[in-house]
């Protein structure tokens, strides 16, 4: 373990709770302006639609128009909703086509806030910026989506950016790249049908040799699955034509044999008849002979009609062998454009990233600070009555949409990171 992840391991352990916890929240949550509130129909499904809370307090929507939302709780909400849109007239699209007027009752409305409005965490966290707000959130659920504390950004000592900070972006930019550069060689071998691709990492790469050999290892297997998993695929559909080429042609030999009985049956009808009008033979015989010439033209023209279905399964066949290709090869087309755009992308912010370092001295080795007592001061900044406070939290204080969290280390942790 580092000395970084021991710390941030006993700063979690030791941290303290501040002077003063955020008052809990007495009164029910009410609307702001960013907040999405999602209204439903449960008779309409379909109607469901969400819509963001402008700076007015007011929402829009199709059926309703403007309507005035901001500072309602979620059952005022609900309320206003089953008072308005009863009001209005719903046509839905049935089945067949036709259009029908819906009565809704306040019962089919629902009305709930989808999203709330973010928060943001500042401070000495890893990754300070804006968060998604959940309901019954806490300081410290916030504080761990951000990274956690992060000891380096208290340094009051460095100037700028930290260098730890823009060395690991650096590095996993780095991996980015990786991963998209042995993914795009891997698109274009398949693209080949090439069994095999370079997997020397890119060049000036700063990751181990076996992080890069282990992107590439499994780029190279997904490879041959994909290979191995198409030319099964296109060999089970050119067995299938196989086997219907060789099901017409024995088909055809049957059909030639039966249009040979068939006519053979009519000869003999021929003769019977001609016997039987002279007198020479019972009406059984006739019978029988003529039985015999509807089963064998029966025969052949049932021949006839698998012979044509083989042969169009035949043709099927054919094509879905040219479809399969081209679709993968469109696919393929398709998967590498868009890594191809990432990798520009990706060059974009790699090379920003390795400017930013150069005059930062980023390979420093961090300071080494363990054992140390460890004290965080968190506050939470919060909009009360249209006016801003600030109040000392503790991990477990609740949370509300839009509040910021300031997390700043004590003087004692500041003058240990300066030594």
């Amino acid at each position: 373990m580092t000395s970084l992840s021991r710390f941030s391991f006993a700063l979690l352990a030791v941290c303290a709770t501040g002077s003063m916890a955020v008052a809990a929240e007495t009164s029910a949550y009410r609307i702001s302006p960013g907040d999405t509130v999602e209204i439903g129909i449960t008779s309409i499904p379909d109607r469901t639609q969400r819509a963001v809370v402008q700076m007015d307090g007011t929402i829009v929507l199709p059926e309703a128009g403007t309507v005035s939302v901001g500072g309602l709780t979620p059952p005022e909400l609900q309320s206003r909703m089953q008072t308005i849109l009863p009001t209005k007239i719903f046509h839905i699209r049935m089945p067949d086509g036709r259009e029908q007027m819906a009565v809704v009752r306040p019962s089919d409305v629902t009305a709930i806030i989808a999203e709330y409005r973010p928060i943001y965490v500042t401070g000495d966290v890893l990754t300070p910026g804006q968060q998604a707000y959940r309901p019954l959130m806490t300081v410290r659920q916030a504080i761990a989506v951000a990274g956690g504390f992060s000891l380096l950004r208290a340094r009051t000592n460095q100037p700028g950016p930290d260098p730890t900070d823009l060395r690991r972006d650096y590095e996993m930019i780095w991996g980015e790249y990786t991963r998209d550069y042995f993914h795009s060689a891997r698109l274009r071998a398949e693209l080949d049908k090439q069994e095999n691709f370079d997997t020397q990492p890119p060049q000036g790469s700063p990751l181990s040799p076996s992080l890069a050999a282990g992107i590439a290892k499994a780029e190279a297997e997904a490879l041959k699955l994909s290979l191995d998993n198409f030319q099964q695929e296109q060999s089970f559909v050119e067995k299938g034509a196989k086997d219907a080429a060789a099901q017409i042609e024995t088909l055809m030999k049957r059909a030639q044999d039966e249009a040979d009985g068939v006519k053979a049956d009519e000869e003999d009808l021929e003769q019977v008849t001609k016997a039987f009008k002279a007198g020479n033979l019972t009406n059984n015989r006739l019978a029988d002979v003529r039985r015999a010439v509807l089963l064998s033209s029966s025969r052949a023209l049932e021949t006839s009609v698998e012979l044509m279905r083989t042969q169009r399964q035949r043709e099927d066949f054919a094509r879905q062998l040219e479809r399969n290709e081209n679709q993968r090869r469109i696919g393929l087309l398709n998967e590498l454009r868009d890594t191809e755009v990432r990798l520009a992308d990706i060059g974009t912010r790699l090379r920003a990233a390795s400017q930013k370092l150069q005059p930062m001295g980023a390979t420093a080795a961090p300071l080494s600070i363990a054992g140390e007592t460890v004290r965080a001061q968190m506050t939470i900044v919060r909009n009360v009555d249209g006016q801003w406070r600030k109040q000392a939290a503790d991990e477990d204080a609740e949370v509300a949409p839009g509040d910021t969290i300031e997390v700043r280390f004590s003087n004692e942790l500041e003058s240990a990171a300066a030594q």
